[in-house]
């Protein structure tokens, strides 16, 4: 069946296959198995004999499979072909965009029902913030499906651009029905500390295409002042009702003279006193305002990183889940090094001799 390395050159294409025999038992392999093919985003070309265009991911995801099908004693083998006998690389492509197009359209089928289901619910004046937050949560799971999708989509199917459109659709649908939430009359009065507990399940926005403030700030806010943020990301004349605005022209929680609104956000809440994000705010600051005021040695790796990380994702929400554990480090390495600093200050007070009375 398979053409070896003598016709590689008659072939544009390398590719990876897993040939498989499954036993009767247990009953579940079988479905099993076939699950995770399809999560692998593999298609069939014939009886039991599964392909995937070959890189070095690939043959592990179908070297894993293979294991976990000899464990459970049935045999399976993994080869790297040239190309394939009985089909062309045109026929396999062909196959491969065929499946991520009725994956795609199964998924724009499902963003459209709730697109449609939030405008209804909207117009009947239903969509409570109960409903909204479960609407919320739903858009999440199929942006996530539609993550995977387009991961195994090897071959640019023609499908990914209206499932994008779709989810962009359902996007819109959500910002343009979110109800207006109240501001707090102790956020309206006091200039001074806000309280956390004002700010709880609250919805946050900002501006597109994040970079150094606008993710610390995100991070801060999730860690430390709401527990369950929901975060949105628009262009410059767009707006969310109901939502909080941050690092945004006429924002309450913005630049301040010379502070950053990482540095703002630290002044409002009162969390200028927590180790770690002092020296977490001077990297911050260093980075968006170039004015070297901290002149911290650390801003330009983290710079550097968050680069890195954006020219390799393009995508806000990714950036922010990445960009997380990062901030996490950083405040962790520098808290431990405040309390260093701390003990060893008792240490040396607790060791002073006292005078000899005379």
């Amino acid at each position: 069946m398979l053409q070896k390395q003598q016709v590689r050159s008659a072939s544009s294409h390398e590719w990876i296959l897993l040939i498989h025999q499954l036993p009767p038992k247990p009953t579940n392999l079988r479905v099993r198995i076939w699950r995770k093919l399809q999560k692998l985003g593999a298609v069939a070309i014939k009886n039991s004999v599964y392909v995937l265009p070959a890189n070095d991911k690939t043959n592990e995801d179908f070297q894993w499979l293979k294991q976990e099908i000899d464990s459970a004693g049935g045999e399976a083998a993994v080869f790297r072909a040239g190309s394939v006998e009985g089909a062309t690389d045109d026929e396999i492509i062909g196959t491969f965009r065929n499946a991520r197009d009725e994956e795609f359209a199964a998924i724009a089928a499902e963003f459209d029902g709730l697109t449609g289901r939030i405008r209804e619910q909207s117009r009947a004046k239903h969509l409570s913030p109960a409903r909204l937050s479960a609407q919320e949560t739903e858009l999440d799971r199929l942006h996530g499906e539609l993550e995977r999708v387009i991961a195994n989509d090897f071959f640019e199917a023609k499908g990914r651009a209206a499932a994008l459109a779709a989810y962009d659709r359902c996007q819109k649908a959500i910002r343009q029905s979110q109800i207006p939430a109240k501001r707090t009359a102790s956020a309206a009065r006091d200039s001074g500390v806000l309280s956390v507990a004002d700010f709880q399940n609250r919805r946050w926005v900002t501006r597109r295409n994040l970079h150094i403030d606008r993710l610390a700030s995100a991070w801060l806010i999730s860690q430390f002042i709401d527990k369950r943020p929901r975060f949105y990301f628009v262009g410059d004349d767009e707006t969310i009702d109901g939502a909080i605005p941050f690092d945004m022209f006429g924002a309450e929680f913005t630049h301040q003279g010379e502070d950053c609104t990482f540095e703002t956000l630290l002044k409002r809440f009162g969390l200028t006193d927590i180790p770690g994000l002092r020296e977490l705010a001077q990297i911050v600051h260093d980075i968006d305002l170039k004015d070297d005021k901290f002149n911290r040695l650390e801003a330009a790796g983290l710079n550097a990183i968050i680069n890195g990380l954006s020219e390799a994702l393009h995508d806000d929400r990714k950036l922010l889940q990445q960009s997380g554990a990062i901030f996490d480090g950083l405040f962790t390495l520098f808290g431990k090094q405040a309390g260093k600093k701390e003990s060893r200050g008792s240490k040396r007070v607790s060791s002073r001799k006292k005078p000899r009375k005379k």
